[in-house]
């Protein structure tokens, strides 16, 4: 059943109303009967009122309510309560409005009415004067006052009466987080509260894996959302479901539910076949269709006999206020016990989902729509040609969860199509009749596709894209009067249960003369923690380009790119780790892209992306969109604040791989310094002790200093954190032990004999082969004379690197890299702004923090050839430097550099320092943006690579 209202009749009907009631109210007067006007005739009134809207007169019981007050903690009633929506009282005539409405906010606080009804809108009246507020957010709430005189005036501010409800985004997620919280509910009364089901890519693939029980909750939760939304959004009629679930026996729910989802799955045929005696209720639900109420699933006598209260009050709940947008991924998250007892944190925005298909396609199809509909020439048929074309893309989340991203992307693009309708009926000449909206109405949800491996997450993308679907029909319904019919179900979304790296998308997605849009957020799997099947999946997908550095979500990109190769035309984007525009797989990635003819349409730089995953921290994520297009000019965002607002960056040339707007360049890993003026730098040693060799606990510190033989061998042991916070760490450093001292030594002794027992244990040749020679490091790399220790981490906040002089008999630890620097060159070079921004730019990083890596970052880093004058000037601002740290030598490296407490002096120094490095790489004076150092970086990286070629 469409949503159809006719604004005309409506407004007829109240006009008639008017005239009726104002009739009455001379009479009262003439008669003097005004007292007591409330109880004798209220229920008509809301009768008459409800009658305009075309809601039948039998329904009014629904909206019935016994209700405490907050005031007396009493018992009172409430003339006129719609669940979710609104809530009514009347007053005898003249008595104040403002008593009504007291008497309302008296119910509303009294505890009885639970969030799930509250409703939005309060309408009281004293049968002469109306007040109606709109509840809610202040950019959203409003009031207005009116007489029975002037009701028809007011017709859209009750337009929600027939269903039309216009929510702010902010009202529809919180109200999306009340209906989980129903959901979770209802869930736990299915199964009890200790049901705990892993969620993303650990929850169970097909209903196969799942416990029986939990799957006939989870099939039938999807059921009843469907009917719980159904009896809101005018599929049948208002609340149907509802008074059919008030006349069923608690005890025999369950068959009767069976026996309703028969029902609803039987065409006309069928019910005239085995229907013959259909209550009255139950014969005015429709065919449905689409799968939804298939044999699967029987409830049977499961069920325990007070689930019919629980069920009662998720009824109560509008559920026509959810955002599908991201109330799938939260209805997701319903098997999940943290999630069911947490407060909605774990949803995806649509403003984020926005982030990837705004700039794809989307902004794209508003601002054309928005031109056609401000040319005064253009043409119907030109409005019928963007239709067409809408309606003849294919739009593919090949990871789609529960469907978020597609839901979104539907209903803006239906929001275009809307306004586009309502413009080719003007232009016709026409708002009613002439042109069928079935007609006029062309994108549907068939072409959307999306690819789930969770079966769970699957079946409510199916569900949610219907859901969707109705809604943006009623939005069409309320701007034109009529909107296509979609029950029974013959057109639905594509929702494919299966393994995205594993499809062959090219035979799942029809060919189609437009385009083919790609988006949405595939798994969150570093290139560490990737599985032995998920490895399998990107080596097929592909192939000899395979590099095990990758993330598993590049495995998305494979697929695009063998997708498109095939001669169809469209882009792709998706929400990624953003650790594929960093360090060494960068070049692996981007290099088939951009070799295939691609280019970044759009990125947005690092920000975090809260995971949908309870228990699981906001990921740091970049977006990158792709098109072989050279129009529009690219859009690059950046984020100051990773959890904050984005900041448009302009682009003048293109955005590259590293998400700067500059060539495309990319760095590959290098075994020497690109630059001939720079020495090579070494990572540090790696005891593989288990702990025998290395220690930082001073109980521990104090034994080993306690044995004569064993003291010999303690040696400073420093990583990264330990040079940087001046933490001090030890180890045994045996390279000069002999047997007579660990004759003499029970601790060394045994401390060698259990190393030596792990190695030869191990199946890795490399440990196999340290066993042979217990006394030393797994691998050593130490220094011989005083070097430079270059942290392989650093936090993100620093300004500059902290890297720092030791001796050679301190041990630098697998976590510090070491270097020959005789006059500095390489401490002030790290030490510059103009490294950082390289480090920055392309290298790798630990969560958020900058890594360094010395065959991506610094045997890359683009160093031009240095004259004798201006390498003395480098390397002497670098030595000031240095002379600035050792003013206040009681301050650590992490005191240091600080960022709001560095002191003049150091400061000063760096400003030096930068001022001198960027003259060394061509820069006319001392810069100041990284976007400036960046560009110089790689003109030189770019000179440097091709003089080698």
């Amino acid at each position: 059943m469409s949503e159809v209202f006719d604004r005309d009749r409506i407004h007829r009907k109240l006009t008639e109303m008017s005239a009726f009631w104002r009739q009455r109210i001379c009479q009262w007067r003439k008669e003097g009967t005004e007292s007591g006007t409330e109880k004798r005739h209220a229920q008509q009134l809301w009768s008459d009122l409800m009658q305009c809207f075309d809601i039948a007169s039998e329904r009014i019981d629904v909206f019935e309510r016994n209700a405490d007050r907050a005031s007396t903690g009493g018992r009172g009633y409430i003339d006129f309560f719609w669940s979710g929506l609104v809530i009514g009282e009347a007053k005898s005539l003249d008595v104040p409005l403002d008593q009504a409405y007291d008497q309302v906010l008296d119910y509303l606080n009294g505890g009885t009415v639970g969030v799930h009804e509250w409703p939005r809108f309060i309408l009281v009246t004293n049968f002469e004067e109306f007040r109606l507020d709109r509840l809610g957010h202040p950019e959203a709430s409003w009031t207005v006052k009116f007489s029975i005189d002037e009701i028809a005036d007011h017709l859209e501010q009750l337009l929600f009466f027939a269903g039309v409800e216009s929510l702010s985004k902010r009202e529809q997620e919180e109200a999306s987080i009340v209906a989980a919280e129903i959901m979770a509910d209802l869930f736990n009364a299915l199964v009890g509260e200790d049901v705990d089901e892993a969620v993303g890519e650990e929850a169970p693939i097909s209903p196969d894996d799942e416990d029986e029980d939990i799957e006939m909750a989870s099939i039938l939760m999807t059921r009843l959302l469907f009917l719980m939304y159904g009896d809101d959004a005018g599929l049948w009629e208002q609340d149907l479901f509802y008074r059919w679930l008030e006349s069923v026996n608690s005890k025999n729910l369950g068959p009767a539910l069976d026996g309703l989802f028969e029902l609803l799955n039987a065409d006309e045929n069928t019910r005239r076949r085995r229907y013959r005696n259909l209550g009255d209720l139950e014969a005015r639900f429709p065919y449905v269709n689409g799968g939804i109420f298939d044999g699967t699933g029987k409830v049977g006598y499961s069920v325990a006999s007070d689930f019919k209260d629980a069920l009662m009050e998720a009824t109560r709940f509008r559920w026509t206020q959810i955002s599908p947008a991201i109330f799938g991924s939260m209805f997701q998250l319903v098997k999940s016990k943290e999630a069911r007892r947490g407060d909605g944190e774990h949803y995806t925005s649509e403003a984020n989902i926005l982030k990837t298909i705004q700039p794809l396609f989307l902004e794209e199809y508003r601002n054309g729509a928005d031109r056609l509909i401000a040319n005064k020439s253009t043409s119907v048929a030109d409005l019928r040609r963007f239709q067409e074309e809408l309606a003849a893309n294919i739009y593919l989340d090949p990871a789609c969860g529960a469907g978020n991203f597609l839901n979104v992307a539907y209903a803006k693009l239906r929001e275009i199509e809307t306004d586009i309708i309502v413009e080719r009926r003007k232009r016709a000449g026409t708002t009613t009749g002439v042109l069928d909206v079935t007609m006029l109405q062309m994108l549907t949800i068939d072409k959307f596709y999306g690819f789930e491996v969770n079966w769970w997450p699957a079946k409510i993308a199916e569900t949610a894209m219907f859901l969707v679907d109705h809604q943006a029909n009623r939005e069409l319904a309320a701007r034109v009067g009529e909107a296509p019919e979609r029950l029974p179900i013959t057109i639905t979304a594509h929702i494919l249960h299966g393994n995205a790296l594993s499809l062959e998308w090219t035979e799942v997605l029809p060919r189609t003369a437009k385009k083919t849009y790609i988006f949405g957020n595939p798994p969150f799997v570093g290139q560490k923690e990737k599985s032995p099947s998920q490895i399998a999946d990107m080596k097929r997908v592909w192939g000899d380009q395979h590099d095990g550095y990758f993330d598993y979500v590049t495995g998305w990109h494979a697929q695009s790119l063998r997708y498109f190769g095939t001669g169809r035309d469209g882009s792709f984007a998706f929400v990624t780790t953003n650790s594929i525009t960093q360090g060494q797989p960068v070049a692996s990635l981007f290099g088939p892209i951009f070799d295939a003819g691609w280019r970044i349409r759009f990125a947005h730089r690092t920000f975090a992306w809260d995971s949908e995953a309870p228990g699981k921290a906001a990921v740091h994520c970049v977006i990158i969109g792709f098109d072989r297009e050279s129009e529009p000019r690219p859009k690059l965002w950046d984020y100051p604040d990773v959890g904050g607002k984005p900041v448009n960056v302009p682009v003048e040339e293109s955005i590259n791989a590293y998400l700067v707007d500059g060539p495309r360049v990319l760095v590959s890993k290098r075994m020497k310094p690109l630059a001939t003026n720079l020495s090579k730098i070494r990572s540090g040693s790696k005891a593989v002790d288990w702990g025998y060799y290395t220690f930082d606990d001073k109980r521990e510190l104090q034994h080993i200093r306690n044995d004569p033989v064993a003291s010999k061998f303690l040696r400073l042991y420093l990583g990264g954190d330990e040079v940087i916070n001046r933490m001090p760490r030890w180890c045994l450093w045996l390279e000069n032990a002999t047997r007579d001292d660990l004759k003499r030594s029970p601790i060394l002794r045994n401390r060698v004999d259990q190393v030596e027992k792990r190695r030869l244990a191990s199946k890795r040749p490399a440990t196999l082969r340290a066993g042979r020679t217990p006394l030393l490091f797994g691998e050593i790399r130490q220094p011989t004379g005083r070097y430079l220790a270059i942290p392989q981490t650093f936090s993100e906040h620093r300004k500059y690197f902290t890297a720092d002089w030791l001796e050679p008999d301190v041990i630098a630890s697998i976590k510090l890299f070491t270097a020959e620097d005789n006059d500095g060159l390489l401490f002030a070079l790290i030490s510059s702004s103009m490294f950082m921004t390289w480090q920055k730019t392309i290298g790798g990083r630990m969560k958020s923090d900058p890594s360094f890596s010395n065959t991506i970052v610094w045997n890359n880093f683009p160093v031009p050839e240095l004259d004798e004058l201006t390498r003395d000037r480098v390397v002497t601002a670098g030595k000031k430097v240095l002379a600035a740290r050792e003013l206040h030598p009681e301050r650590t490296l992490a005191d240091h550099y600080e960022p709001q407490t560095m002191a003049p002096e150091l400061i000063k120094a760096h400003d030096a320092l930068d001022r001198e490095v960027d003259k060394a790489f061509g820069a006319p004076r001392k810069l100041t943006t990284e976007r400036q150092r960046e560009k110089l970086l790689f003109q030189n990286y770019q000179a440097i690579t091709s003089q080698g070629e």
